[in-house]
C-alpha cells in the first residue's frame, strides 16, 4: 500500500503553500517489496501536483500518459481553470480506467493539488479521485483548512502518521515542518510494514509550477525515491533533510543562513 499526506502552509490566515508527501514502497502478496517507487508526480507545464495511494499499476501508467499529454498542452488551453484541468483529467482516468482488464476491489484514491491566478491572487484547490472495481472514478473537491495541519492522510500508514503527527503537534503545535519531521519518523518507524523506503515531497507555491524537491535521508540523496548518484545535476532542484531543513546538496550539511529546524522534545507518554 502506502502512507500519502496532503497539508497546506497557512501565511496571514490564507494558504500560501500547498504539499504532498509520500512513501515511496511498492508490496506484493508475497511479502516482496520495492523501495524506490515514484508516487508524486508534478506538471512541467501547470500549476498541478498529484499522489497517489492503492493500487500501483493504473495510477502510474494513467497518470504518466495522462502529464505527458498535459505536458504537451494536448488536454486543455493554457487559460484552462483549476477545476476545468481536474475535470479533463477525472474524464481522462474514467476513459482510460474503462479499458484497463485488472481493476481490482480494493478502493484506490489519485490526490490533485492545483492554483488558479499567482502571487497576491493566488488561490489553491484540492481534489481527490477515488475509485475501484465496485464503483467508477469520481473526483470530490476537500476544503483547505485555514491552519498549517496535516489535510488528508491516506493508504496503509495512515494511522501511525497521524498517531505521530499529534505527538509534534502537543510539541511544537501546528506547522508545515511538523507534518514533514513526523511523516519521516512514521515510515522510519517501520510500524507499518506496506509503507518503507525514502520519502519523497513536492510542493505548489504561488507563483510557478509545482515543485519536486530533493530529499537528503541519512546521509544519501534522494529524488522521487530513487538514490541519486554524486555526479547528477543535484543544483537544479531544492533540497531538504528529515527536519525539513534546507540543505546542501553536496556537502548534505545545512546550507549557511538557512533556519535550524530541530525536533521538538517530545512528552514523556504516559
Amino acid at each position: 500500500m502506502t502512507t500519502l499526506a496532503a497539508w497546506v502552509s497557512v501565511d496571514s490566515r490564507r494558504p500560501s503553500a500547498c504539499y504532498l508527501v509520500s512513501d515511496s514502497r511498492i508490496s506484493w502478496p508475497t511479502g516482496s517489496a520495492w523501495d524506490s517507487a515514484q508516487k508524486l508526480f508534478i506538471s512541467s507545464r501547470f500549476p498541478d501536483i498529484f499522489g497517489y495511494c492503492g493500487d500501483v499499476q493504473f495510477p502510474t501508467l494513467a497518470l504518466r500518459q495522462i502529464l505527458d499529454r498535459i505536458d504537451e498542452g494536448l488536454l486543455f488551453p493554457t487559460n484552462a481553470l483549476a477545476i476545468e484541468r481536474n475535470q479533463r483529467i477525472a474524464e481522462e482516468l474514467r476513459s482510460a480506467y474503462n479499458d484497463y482488464p485488472a481493476h481490482r476491489s480494493e478502493e484506490s484514491t489519485i490526490v490533485h493539488f492545483a492554483r488558479d491566478g499567482e502571487g497576491h491572487e493566488a488561490t489553491f484547490n484540492f481534489w481527490r479521485i477515488d475509485w475501484s472495481s465496485a464503483f467508477p472514478i469520481r473526483s470530490t473537491r476537500i476544503d483547505l483548512p485555514m491552519s498549517s495541519v496535516l489535510g488528508v492522510t491516506l493508504g496503509s500508514g495512515w494511522r501511525v502518521l497521524i498517531d505521530r503527527n499529534e505527538e509534534w503537534k502537543n510539541a511544537q503545535g501546528r506547522t508545515a515542518r511538523g507534518v514533514f519531521g513526523s511523516f519521516c519518523e512514521a515510515i522510519s518507524s517501520g510500524e507499518d510494514p506496506r509503507s518503507g523506503g525514502p520519502p519523497q515531497l513536492v510542493g505548489l507555491y504561488p507563483r510557478g509550477v509545482g515543485k519536486l524537491f530533493g530529499l537528503i535521508i541519512d546521509g544519501q540523496r534522494y529524488l522521487a525515491g530513487a538514490a541519486v548518484s554524486d555526479d547528477a545535476n543535484v543544483d537544479q532542484f531544492e533540497w531538504r533533510n528529515n527536519l525539513f531543513e534546507r540543505m546542501d546538496p553536496r556537502t548534505m550539511v545545512r546550507l549557511d543562513g538557512a533556519q535550524p529546524q530541530p525536533r521538538p522534545k517530545m512528552r514523556a507518554k504516559p
